[in-house]
């Protein structure tokens, strides 16, 4: 009798430790999964303002810009250039560093 009593408690340790074995995986996989969500949209929202920053800068100093229209600076730790494609129109390149 002693034995079986001895089986059943060593069946549930097993079943429990188990358990919170698959549960802690689990948990760290949804946290992983949350953080790279975040991490996507910090940088998604980071080039948006990186973009707004540049063609602001592009829209303020159009007019001071000769032919061809090159100019080059840095704006919150990161350089921004831009290049007059056709008349009114830019390529702005952001460089940024995650």
């Amino acid at each position: 009798m002693k034995s079986r009593s001895y089986w059943k408690k060593g069946a549930i340790l097993l079943q429990t430790l188990v358990m919170s074995v698959i549960l802690s995986m689990i948990s760290v996989m949804v946290l992983k999964w949350i953080m790279a969500r975040y991490i996507i949209v910090a940088r998604i929202q980071q080039s948006a303002k990186n973009t707004g920053n540049a063609q602001g800068y592009a829209a303020l100093n159009v007019k001071t810009w000769t032919t061809p229209a090159n100019a080059t600076t840095t704006m919150d730790l990161k350089s921004v250039s831009f290049q007059q494609v056709s008349t009114g129109k830019f390529t702005t390149t952001v460089t940024d560093e995650y």
